[in-house]
């Protein structure tokens, strides 16, 4: 038996090939561009063409052509740069409000689910530079009190009202303690600033630390003119509070090449069992003056103040 008798054959359409295979390539290029660059991302590729037009204008001869093309070049290259800034603006604010919502949820997760850790040692080493300019390293176990750790955060900032114009020069890098070849990559970090120049830092593990973990991490921080009343004259209180207090804590600043100060201690004879302040010259030929203290207790303001002398 044969089937498919009263079945007619369909041929098939021939394929596109040279200019107007390129014309479709084209045309869905331009398609992609318009459903994903939105409004501005149009007028953008639309400047860019009269701009390009007019400077091809502004090449001919004849003077009338030449100035309508040096006008029409001069209007687009503005325009361009009017929404380059407008996107820019954009996508800063979306990325603001993606960083303001992950801080959010982060702090609900903190406190609704018991999400908490500690700190159990402390060592934070504070350069000082002729400008008052600082490079901080800051190196501290934490300890995991929950079932997962996912994240952690701490805050670092000037003792002074600090200008916001120097925020977009602070930078901060933090990574896991290198012990015997292991250790020293980086991990994300999220950053946002509280009141009086503040700076909040959220460290993303790269898995959950479970409960009594300890994590080992180095903080290293650039902050311009952190230090510039200090520099200049003023004394300055390096201190630090912790919740719960640690159990260690070592705090070390070192002066520009060719300053002194005099120093004091600051809520040491309350707030620790035991602590030591150190001044010397180091191998560099500056001075550091240098805080050892055990057992902080919680929510103590503790540290040294400096003055130039």
């Amino acid at each position: 038996m044969t089937f498919g008798a009263n079945v007619h054959r369909t041929g098939r359409k021939p394929s596109k090939t040279g200019s107007a295979a390129v014309l479709d390539a084209v045309v869905e290029a331009l398609r992609s561009y318009v459903r994903h660059a939105g409004v501005i991302g149009i007028a953008e590729g639309t400047l860019v063409i009269l701009a390009t037009s007019g400077m091809v204008g502004a090449a001919m001869t004849q003077n009338g052509l030449r100035t309508t093309a040096v006008v029409a070049a001069t209007a687009a290259v503005l325009g361009l740069f009017v929404l380059l800034v407008a996107n820019k603006l954009e996508w800063r604010r979306q990325t603001e409000r993606d960083e303001r919502l992950l801080r959010h949820y982060c702090d609900l997760l903190h406190e609704r689910c018991d999400y908490t850790w500690h700190i159990s040692d402390w060592h934070q080493v504070v350069q000082i530079e002729a400008n008052g300019d600082t490079v901080e390293t800051i190196t501290f176990t934490a300890v995991s009190d929950c079932e997962a750790l996912d994240f952690l955060t701490f805050w670092e900032g000037p003792n002074w009202e600090w200008p916001d114009k120097h925020r977009r020069g602070v930078d901060v890098r933090v990574r896991s303690v290198e012990d015997e070849g292991e250790g020293g990559s980086r991990f994300d970090v999220t950053t946002c600033w509280l009141s009086r120049g503040r700076l909040k830092v959220m460290v993303h593990l790269s898995e959950p630390a479970a409960s009594g973990t300890e994590i080992r991490l180095e903080a290293e921080f650039r902050w311009p003119a952190k230090c510039l009343p200090f520099i200049q004259g003023a004394p300055e209180q390096f201190v630090k509070k912790f919740t719960p207090g640690p159990e260690h804590l070592e705090y070390t600043v070192v002066l520009p090449p060719g300053f002194s100060s005099f120093y004091d201690s600051v809520g040491l004879k309350s707030g620790t069992e035991r602590y030591s302040i150190q001044q010397h010259i180091n191998d560099g030929g500056r001075e550091e003056i240098r805080l050892v203290a055990d057992a902080i207790s919680t929510g103590s303001r503790v540290g040294m103040k400096l003055d130039i002398k």
